[in-house]
């Protein structure tokens, strides 16, 4: 799908665009591999569309028939500021600075000149007040439009900018804006084809658009597909030839934006759910190198090549993009499958190789190769197993290495998918007619496809890796990670404060502890009279032993030494039990000094007995 570019003017409340009509491509079309229902489709198209080259245009013939036929061809869409122009094979895109006047837009005409070779639309504004200004954005295509007044700014913006030696707003505006692309939401705009009528050279008969699109490789083919058994569990598009490639793109988008899962994305986003006895995907290396191809494939390389070879067949240069894009839509796909599988193919690979490739599930052109990587990238996040933003970066960068000098493993990659394809249940081998087969002609050829031009890709498709974001997928994964993000440190903050709990705990246990010796300090005082006889006859029998300690005798040192060891082992137990029991320590302490008296009397009648 080529962009062109549209010339535009405003003349008070109408803009005027001049959309030149794409050349006559030198590559004719293919047929469907049904040439009943597209000799059908064709001769009912021949007779409709005759009347229209007999009525506008002299001598009509079937030259011009088919002429009249291409000028028809065109899908059209419209929202607020953005026009989507899809002529026969290129897409027109302009943005607009005016709003257009939906309101009372009923039927749209579009004016052909023929020897200019252009369309000629004209589409109301609404008029421009004091209270509504402009949207933001400029006109993508040539030409400058008029009547387009500046947004008012703040002045307090600019004095601070000024006195800060900044850029002001309108220094930003002036510089930035004009080059910026405006961002369009594509599946909010509104198909009005429907209501269009063309009109040729100023001939007061108008007639209705047609639809009769290309699909496949190179878009060369034709008329309904052949889609016996179709596999609409993947192929979303039954007719493509009946729905522009600018719609399809819609339908891929808003099928992304239904089917993705926030959820599933938050689990593979913190840790890829590998089964057990598997390979983490993101740490396996692809043999890029190291191929062999059995014989089957062989038989089947060379009953593919003995068809007609691209290299007999005309080669339109405006095509050529799109092949090469649609090329490394594939090997995306490829890569995806072999790393998550690591090179062992299951019963799902071909699955998983279909269901990647918006090629495959809704016959999508692509002209540029970061439409690629994010089609790819957004189906990576929605569909398979495994969806994580890195592991999609780390095919890429595996579709480089195949680039730089991989084509037998490309190859040998290739004719896998095409015996998954017609194999599997349902059958897809509508997706081995129209693009598997021309493209393992193409990756063998070295004169379509030569080295140099694949390393080239490589090159190209490495630069832009490095400029595709999470912000271009247009699902919100930014703020997904933020708020899982936020929710993880959340739970880390109660975790935290949960084993915080614990040691304060113990503090006030320990604060207890303090209070109830406090409390036992005070039952001690209560009972002073009791601790006054127990310390007088303390102090009397001490004084009776200092009388006599001349006098003494110890038989046995060793008896001595056992009775202080129990002394001892007595006042710890004495000192534990006060510990463990504070509502009775005063008792405790108590005990013990009766004790020390009842062995100091012993000690006495020992030594007097001796004597």
């Amino acid at each position: 799908m080529l962009n062109g570019q549209i010339a535009h003017s405003y003349l008070e409340n109408t803009c005027t665009l001049l959309i030149p009509r794409p050349p006559v491509a030198s590559q004719s079309l293919k047929s469907s591999p049904q040439p009943a229902a597209a000799a059908a489709a064709s001769s009912s198209a021949g007779e409709e569309h005759g009347q229209g080259a007999e009525s506008g245009l002299s001598g009509a013939g079937g030259t011009d028939a088919l002429h009249v036929d291409r000028i028809r061809n065109c899908d059209i869409f419209l929202d607020a500021h953005d026009l989507y122009f899809y002529a026969d094979v290129k897409l027109f895109k302009f943005h607009s600075r005016r709003t257009f006047d939906l309101r009372e837009l009923k039927t749209l005409l579009i004016k052909y000149n023929t020897a200019l070779n252009q369309y000629q639309i004209c589409l109301r504004c609404l008029p421009l007040t004091a209270g509504s200004q402009e949207g933001s954005g400029g006109e993508r295509g040539g030409g400058g439009g008029s009547g387009d007044a500046p947004k008012p700014k703040s002045g307090r913006k600019d004095y601070i900018a000024t006195f800060l030696h900044l850029p002001t707003l309108a220094d930003a505006t002036r510089t930035h804006l004009p080059n910026k692309e405006p961002l369009v939401q594509e599946w909010k705009l509104k198909r009005i084809t429907d209501q269009c009528q063309i009109q040729l050279d100023s001939q007061e008969r108008t007639y209705k658009l047609t639809n009769n699109f290309g699909y496949g490789y190179a878009s060369q083919y034709s008329g309904p597909p052949d889609t016996t058994e179709l596999d609409k569990a993947v192929c979303r598009i039954s007719d493509p030839h009946r729905i522009s490639p600018i719609q399809r793109r819609q339908e891929r988008v808003v099928d992304e934006m239904k089917r993705f899962s926030r959820e599933q994305y938050k689990m593979n986003f913190v840790e890829l759910q590998v089964p057990s006895g598997h390979q983490n995907p993101l740490r396996y290396k692809p043999k890029i190198y190291e191929t062999s191809m059995t014989q089957e494939q062989a038989h089947l390389l060379h009953n593919i090549s003995r068809e007609k070879s691209l290299e007999q067949q005309p080669s339109d240069i405006l095509r050529q993009n799109e092949i090469d894009c649609g090329l490394i839509s594939i090997l995306l796909a490829i890569c995806y499958d072999v790393r998550t599988t690591n090179n062992d193919p299951t019963c799902e690979s071909g699955w998983t190789r279909s269901i990647l490739c918006p090629l495959y599930c809704y016959y999508e052109q692509f002209d540029n190769y970061r439409d690629v990587l994010v089609a790819f990238m957004r189906r990576m996040i929605t569909y398979p197993l495994y969806r994580n933003f890195e592991l999609g970066r780390q095919c890429v960068r595996d579709a480089i290495e195949v680039l730089k000098g991989g084509r037998n493993w490309l190859i040998n990659q290739l004719l896998l998918s095409h015996q998954q394809f017609a194999s599997g249940e349902p059958s897809r081998d509508s997706f081995n007619n129209y693009y598997l087969e021309d493209y393992i002609r193409y990756v063998t050829s070295p004169s379509a496809c030569s080295d140099e031009h694949m390393r080239l890709l490589a090159r190209n498709l490495k630069n832009v890796l490095m400029d595709v974001t999470k912000q271009h997928l247009g699902l919100g994964v930014t703020e997904i990670e933020t708020e899982l993000i936020k929710e993880l440190m959340q739970e880390m903050r109660i975790d935290t404060g949960s084993e915080g709990s614990s040691p304060q705990q113990h503090g006030q246990g320990d604060d207890e502890l303090d209070l109830d010796n406090d409390t036992s300090g005070q039952e001690d005082e209560t009972t002073t009279d009791d601790d006054s006889v127990i310390t007088d006859s303390f102090d009397s029998m001490d004084m009776d032993m200092r009388l006599i300690e001349n006098e003494i005798v110890y038989e046995d040192d060793e008896e001595d030494e056992e009775d202080e060891d129990e002394d001892e082992d007595g006042a710890d137990e004495d000192e534990d039990d006060s510990s463990s029991s504070t509502t009775t320590s005063s008792e405790a302490e108590g005990n013990s000094v009766i004790e020390q008296c009842s062995n100091s009397e012993t000690a006495a009648s020992i030594s007097t007995s001796t004597k």
